[in-house]
């Protein structure tokens, strides 16, 4: 963690903006979190849309993604680029100043250069991931440190994973040991809070229904009667259609969801006009 003065908060304002403008043209159109490239919606939709010809799936997540990032090799990455010398001594003070350890590792997760340094770091996977992509041999999109990779068979989907790999030793990063997926694509997958068929529509992943029980029962905890409950249910249900129209269910609106929180709360004595 770091707290940053007035003063050094005005500068990295600065220096985002400077970094996001010469590195517009340097980041892999496949790295979908950067701003303009499509974020979580456009993600799922472009995952959404493939149609049949990829039967197979790897899901990826980076172990401690900003926790594991190696100064030297971000900052090499910066001079590869043809950054300017002025702003790779801002970008290395960023770096140095919280690692009060001098361990020359890791970066703050929430500080405001973090994303688009965490989009350069992994650069390089993105651009093996591209050629593949060229050849016509895989689908590939990342989202921060999610990624996922279609393959028509199964031979391709390994060719692909064996690159990530070589790429990932070189990077010195992790991947999660949990938090990963491999099988065929109409078995379905969990990606970004949704989950993905390749015949079905889109719905909520397993995960996100889960926080979207554990953040109804704060609020009934904390007195919310079933009016305020199913007001919550609704701006969740807005998250989850927006941006995707046609392509996720909407089944049952926002009653079904409503009645599944009361459910798991099991909450009695609701009045159905409160649903």
């Amino acid at each position: 963690m770091a707290r940053w003065s007035q003063a050094s908060r005005k500068l990295l304002s600065a220096t985002l903006l400077l970094l996001r403008d010469r590195m517009k043209t340097v980041l892999s159109r496949y790295c979908t979190h950067v701003k303009g490239r499509g974020g979580v919606k456009g993600t799922v939709r472009g995952l959404a849309r493939q149609d049949g010809d990829f039967c197979f799936v790897a899901r990826f997540d980076i172990a401690s993604y900003y926790d594991s990032m190696q100064h030297h090799v971000l900052l090499n990455l910066l001079v590869q680029t043809g950054m300017e010398e002025p702003l790779c001594a801002l970008v290395r003070q960023y770096l140095e100043l919280p690692d009060l350890n001098r361990t020359g590792r890791g970066i703050i997760a929430g500080g405001a250069l973090s994303p688009l340094l965490g989009s350069l770091y992994l650069l390089p996977l993105d651009n093996a991931m591209e050629r593949l992509v060229n050849a016509d041999k895989i689908y590939y999109v990342r989202y921060m440190d999610d990624l996922v990779i279609l393959a028509k068979t199964r031979w391709r989907l390994k060719a692909a994973i064996r690159e990530l790999i070589l790429v990932r030793h070189s990077l010195d990063l992790d991947l999660h040991q949990k938090k990963r997926f491999l099988g065929r694509i109409d078995s379905g997958f969990d990606f970004l809070g949704y989950r993905i068929h390749s015949s079905r529509k889109v719905r909520p992943s397993g995960e996100s229904l889960q926080r979207l029980v554990t953040r109804a029962r704060r609020l009934y905890e904390q007195g919310a009667d079933g009016c305020r409950l199913r007001q919550y249910v609704a701006r969740w249900t807005r998250w989850l259609w927006g941006g995707l129209d046609g392509l996720v269910l909407r089944k049952g609106g926002v009653k079904h969801y409503t009645v599944f929180v009361l459910k798991q709360l099991q909450i009695i004595g609701i009045t159905s006009s409160q649903v």
